[in-house]
């Protein structure tokens, strides 16, 4: 049984067809007129609204009021895309009308578990009529979206009933938080909620300037943490701000915790440079930006029969914009592309509208942001296909382990299941990491040395993860870095080597055929670095001034001795047109190889002393 928290911070959205009294319901739930001017002269709100009341025990809930007009269906998004629970408003003279259902149907598209049906007006009904309503009511709301609600009627302008509303509400918004957050344990003299210790989330709705002040940011903080000093991140324009100043419910704060409604003063950001539907986050968090992403469909409209390729608007926090709109066949998946990148989270969920009209073509929520490569798609629409249907981080990585046996974790928290193995900051299922492990082994016993790049392409495994697995086999003793190259069993390792040497090692390496000349390039640390890398066979001087990794130079040796048999002899020319280098640095390289026994000079010619097969 969940544990009731006693301090709590939440979000309620008011939504409901235009004139059905929303915004005198919230008047008179709060004391607050959401309406602008211009909006109560027209008597129709075109934006979002906020207001707030507080419970029994000071705390504090927001209360968003969304328009209930067909062609503010996009603001209603954005009002509804982060809430503890939805207060869906009926007026009893008019009942369910067709934008009641469109509410209803983005609400239950994005993700909102917990409603409320508030029915207004009762005072200009009949008991028999509001009993009609009622029952008309619950069947609309179980229809579309399954969830069983409760029902209050009230008169918001008589203020008749409206404290048992906002008792109802209460309860709701406690037990949804109680659902879906960490409660202190029943033993605890602490019942308060213990939030969990993320990052900034949140969504601009509002952007405007204060004289004195600077840039103000408005939204509703759906996870982590605000405080004075932080940095925050804006995406997609990648600007990041330090938060001045913290304002929730009229009160100036230090810092404030999700979820609330929050006006944020953050230096560093111009009024002109950020907008609604950018999203604000910590300043290490990870966020995609991709111009696509799949997604699974969890709400589709009914009148929708055929499935095909076509724009669409998305509403996805209070961001909106179009995208193509393409099926995947027998799955419950769709792939969308934007017009240009945008923030993409696992789990995040958006409405897709009907271009340039008002009705809902589905609710989905984003499941893969990545880049799919062909051999991959069949299996990843397989596993994206049988997720759970209620997304959890730990969701996410349960898939993606199923399909590449990986994930990459950063909390410092995090610890592995007996099936899992850490080794920061990557989690491998232990079963593929052996696999991948003797895969590996396999490979190289077969006498063929290969980069880190090479088994990355082989393998069709992220970099950072090969070279986690190369190190835990060479410490395991398996494998050794040779020439830049991984081999089979023990030896020495040039990753040991110091950084110095390693610097000087890549130097060379970058160099190719065209050598390290001292008389051109510095050296970090001197001739000592260069002593120590010759001794050990890393690399090799042509002369006194050049220097060739020693991969290079055997390449180089091959060439010159190809197919000849010793005793053959071959001429310097030979020597130029077989390794296509210059006199400058054919001259050098045929003394080194006399120098290291491969031939022997007589006079203008070289004589071959070995056979490269032999001696390879």
């Amino acid at each position: 049984m969940a544990v009731i928290p006693t301090q709590y911070q939440a979000v309620v959205g008011l939504a409901g067809h235009v004139d059905h009294g929303k915004t005198a319901l919230i008047e008179a739930l709060t004391g607050m007129i959401t309406a602008r001017p211009h909006e109560q002269q027209l008597g129709m709100t075109q934006d979002l609204g906020f207001a707030h009341f507080q419970d029994d025990h000071g705390n504090t809930i927001g209360v968003v009021d969304v328009p209930g007009h067909e062609r503010y269906l996009r603001n209603m998004v954005a009002g509804v895309w982060h809430l503890n629970v939805l207060l869906l408003v009926v007026a009893a003279d008019e009942g369910w009308m067709p934008m009641t259902t469109s509410h209803l149907d983005v609400a239950h598209a994005m993700g909102i578990e917990d409603i409320v049906v508030c029915i207004n007006k009762r005072d200009k009904v009949s008991a028999e009529q509001l009993a009609e309503i009622e029952d008309q009511v619950l069947e609309q709301v179980m229809e579309r979206s399954g969830l069983l609600p409760e029902i209050v009627t009230v008169s918001a302008l008589k203020k008749d009933n409206i404290e048992a509303l906002r008792q109802l509400l209460i309860e709701t918004v406690q037990v949804n938080i109680a659902r879906h957050k960490i409660i202190a344990p029943a033993n605890s003299d602490d019942n308060s909620v213990l939030e969990p210790a993320t990052d900034p989330l949140m969504y601009i709705d509002r952007v405007f300037v204060v004289n004195g002040i600077g840039t103000v940011l408005t939204g509703t903080l759906a996870q982590g943490q605000l405080a004075i000093g932080d940095k925050v991140r804006c995406q997609p324009s990648n600007l990041i701000g330090t938060v001045r100043s913290i304002q929730a419910y009229h009160q100036q704060l230090t810092s404030v915790s999700a979820t609330c409604r929050v006006a944020v003063n953050v230096k560093g950001v111009g009024r002109k440079d950020i907008g609604r539907g950018q999203l604000i986050t910590g300043i290490n968090q990870h966020i995609t930006l991709r111009d696509q992403c799949i997604v699974r469909l969890t709400k589709t409209a009914t009148t929708l029969k055929v499935k095909k390729q076509r724009q669409v608007e998305v509403a996805m926090g209070t961001w909106h914009g179009t995208a193509r709109l393409s099926y995947i066949p027998n799955t419950e998946l769709a792939r969308l592309v934007f017009e240009k990148p945008i923030p993409l989270l696992f789990g995040q969920r958006l409405a897709m509208i009907q271009k340039g009209g008002s009705g809902l073509q589905h609710g989905a929520e984003v499941v893969w942001t990545d880049y799919i490569f062909g051999y991959q798609k069949r299996r990843l629409y397989d596993v994206l296909n049988n997720l759970p249907q209620q997304l959890q981080p730990e969701s996410q990585r349960q898939m993606l382990l199923v399909l590449q046996g990986y994930f990459e974790c950063t909390d410092t928290d995090f610890k592995a299941t007996e099936q899992q193995t850490f080794i920061a900051p990557f989690c491998f299922d232990s079963q593929w990491l052996a696999d991948m492990s003797r895969q590996i082994e396999t490979l190289l016993s077969a006498g063929i040395s290969m980069a880190s790049a090479e088994l990355c392409s082989r393998l069709r495994i992220n970099d950072a993860v090969i070279e986690l697995i190369m190190q835990r086999l060479k410490q395991q003793q398996k494998v050794h870095l040779s020439y830049g190259k991984w081999c089979v069993g023990q030896g020495d390792n040039e990753d040991d080597l110091p950084q110095d040497a390693l610097n000087i090692l890549h130097q060379i390496r970058q160099f190719g055929k065209a050598g390290l000349e001292l008389n051109k390039v510095k050296i970090v640390g001197g001739k000592k670095w260069l002593r120590q890398l010759s001794h050990q066979k890393y690399i090799t001087a042509l002369d006194e001034n050049i220097y060739f990794d020693m991969a290079v130079y055997l390449d180089l040796v091959k060439a010159v001795i190809a197919d000849h048999q010793p005793h053959d002899r071959i001429t310097m020319t030979d020597i130029k047109d077989r390794t296509e280098l210059s006199r400058k640095y054919s001259i050098p390289l045929a003394n080194r190889m006399e120098k290291d026994g491969w031939v022997k000079r007589d006079n203008d010619e070289r004589i071959i002393l070995r056979a490269w097969q032999i001696n390879a």
